[in-house]
């Protein structure tokens, strides 16, 4: 018998600009295997930087600067290792113990793979995960072209 996957608030986020330019960050919520579109958060990113491990970490500070905000079970970050083990350490510094997985693309911008801390148990469907991983991308983007005038 497969144990069921766990219920909760999984908190994606995702981060898009051109060469810097319009930098933007997003957080998107799904919540028991339904997106919870109320709750989808924009951070226009007040660094212009091409460094997309900085500016994540300009949008989670800003994001856990909220404590009436619900806090998520699980936290989805797009890119590798060095993205998710930024938002690992961020969690430990501010003594949540909120794990972390990363969804690696491939060339077509596909996910290849969810990387985890080996510390991190979980039992999160991966259907949950990608999901909330494509609705941040997709957010991302609609609002970094909102920015940048070219909304079609």
């Amino acid at each position: 018998i497969l144990p069921r996957a766990v219920l909760g608030r999984i908190e994606a986020y995702d981060i898009a600009h051109i060469s810097g330019t319009n930098a933007v960050g997003v957080m998107v919520v799904v919540e028991d295997g339904e997106v919870k579109k109320s709750e989808y958060r924009k951070f226009k990113l007040r660094t212009s930087t091409n460094d997309d491990v900085a500016s994540l970490r300009e949008v989670l500070t800003r994001r856990f600067e909220h404590p009436e905000w619900s806090l998520p079970k699980l936290i989805v970050v797009d890119g590798g290792k060095t993205q998710m083990n930024m938002t690992s350490r961020l969690m430990d510094e501010w003594g949540l113990a909120i794990p972390v997985v990363s969804v690696v693309k491939d060339e077509h911008h596909r996910p290849r793979e969810i990387l985890k801390n080996p510390r991190t148990l979980l039992g999160f469907n991966e259907r949950d995960i990608l999901l909330a991983n494509s609705e941040a991308h997709r957010f991302a983007i609609g609002y970094h072209r909102t920015l940048r005038g070219k909304l079609k």
